[in-house]
């Protein structure tokens, strides 16, 4: 019995060796075709560089194309160069030209309070700087100083220096003696007072202080705003000094009543702008809201308009002058 079964052991795994191995025909020739392919793509991989040669990269155009950058670059510096070079041509064809003008002037003893544009002109000053002299004398600007004359605007350093020695001034203002101050306070006396909405240039030029440039200054200002309605509003008269304004103060008197009104409900545009103390963006507003809304009922409607609502105080500058 042993014999038999160890006999059977021995035969089973021969058979299934057999029986796994075993592949009929059909099952032959296909394996016979997968062994024959994998040997031709082994044979095409080693003989394809043989039947199809490859190439070799063309490097000329991307070697032109590195070529001209580099060009590129050298012209960039060039140009900076070039630029630099022209720069420094004009700086110094700059400076030459002031060198030049300062030859240009042709100094000689002048005033320049009194000074006319031909005699300016004879200095060598340039028309802009004469401008700038002209206008600061219209002002009620005087130059009491020689260094006075030097705070003129586009005036050189160097051009002061030349025109220094030449300039009839004093190099400094000696202080009023006791004496002249005795002599002023007497005067007082003499100096009538003036109502401040009535008075004209001529009797305002009288006052201690003030000249005939700001004797008109006064008046005119006085005339855009529509008469005063308080003695400080002297103080927005460009360059009438609070010490100035001091002096002359106890000759002025005022009447409230001479202020000319403006009607807010048929005022247009152009002349609520002319006044000194609005801007074209409070007359539009005016303007706007009463087109809008109908005539003002009051004047106080005015401090719900936004552009009123300012730092400077606009509509309580501006509310005496207006009317219904």
């Amino acid at each position: 019995m042993h014999g038999i079964l160890r006999l059977f052991l021995l035969q089973k795994p021969k058979a299934m060796l057999k029986e796994f191995f075993y592949h009929n025909s059909t099952e032959r020739k296909a394996t016979a075709v997968l062994i024959a392919l994998v040997v031709l793509m082994f044979l095409l991989c080693w003989v394809w560089p043989y039947l199809v040669p490859v190439g070799k990269t063309d490097f000329t155009a991307f070697k032109s194309e590195v070529e001209a950058f580099k060009a590129g670059l050298y012209s960039i510096e060039e140009e900076e160069n070039f630029e630099k070079k022209r720069y420094q041509k004009k700086y110094y064809a700059k400076s030459e030209n002031k060198s030049a003008e300062a030859q240009r002037l042709n100094p000689f003893p002048f005033n320049p309070n009194t000074a006319d544009k031909e005699t300016l002109l004879e200095l060598g000053l340039s028309e802009k700087l004469i401008k700038g002299i002209i206008n600061y004398r219209e002002k009620g600007a005087v130059f009491k100083t020689k260094s006075d004359f030097s705070k003129i605007y586009n005036l050189k350093p160097e051009d002061f220096e030349l025109l220094k020695d030449y300039i009839q001034l004093p190099d400094s203002i000696e202080k009023k003696s006791s004496f002249e101050k005795k002599s002023f306070q007497k005067s007082k006396a003499e100096i009538p007072i003036l109502d401040i909405n009535r008075a004209t240039a001529e009797e305002l030029d009288k006052l201690p202080g003030i000249g005939p440039s700001f004797a008109e200054r006064i008046v005119k200002y006085r005339n855009s705003l529509g008469g005063f309605h308080n003695l400080a509003q002297m103080e927005d008269i460009y360059g009438l000094s609070d010490s100035i304004i001091t002096v002359i103060t106890p000759f002025l008197k005022l009447k409230s009543t001479e202020i000319k009104k403006i009607n807010i409900n048929s005022i247009s545009v152009e002349e609520l702008k002319s006044h000194p103390y609005l801007r074209w963006r409070h007359a539009a507003a005016i303007v706007k809201y009463r087109d809008k809304n109908g005539p003002y009922k009051s004047v106080e409607m005015l401090r719900t308009l936004h552009e009123f609502n300012d730092a400077e105080g606009t509509y309580w500058k501006i509310r005496p002058y207006l009317s219904l």
